[in-house]
């Protein structure tokens, strides 16, 4: 089955989530002072599996299959822990 993923957003955060995973929850409150696109994956992951974590595979470079998987303007960070490390740099930088 062939679905059309969405691809992640060129500006800001995007967000690749899915329902019960605590490193989601953490992502979103640290980044909630920040404009992020939020992309729902429960159905991408209960459809086919494979063929979203392929997708994700082939946007990236490399096999990752964890969530969240989070870019930033449209490259890829990694989860929870890269995105904070991210984030807190670029905190550093505003002032």
């Amino acid at each position: 089955m062939e679905t059309n993923y969405e691809l992640p957003s060129d500006q800001g955060y995007t967000i690749y989530t899915k329902s019960q995973c605590t490193f989601c929850v953490k992502s979103k409150t640290l980044l909630k002072a920040e404009p992020f696109t939020m992309i729902d994956c429960d159905e991408y992951v209960i459809e086919d599996k494979e063929s979203f974590l392929k997708f994700i595979e082939n946007l990236i470079g490399k096999s990752y299959r964890m969530f969240p998987m989070i870019f930033y303007d449209g490259k890829f960070l990694g989860g929870y822990a890269e995105t904070k490390d991210h984030y807190e740099k670029q905190k550093a930088f505003d002032f």
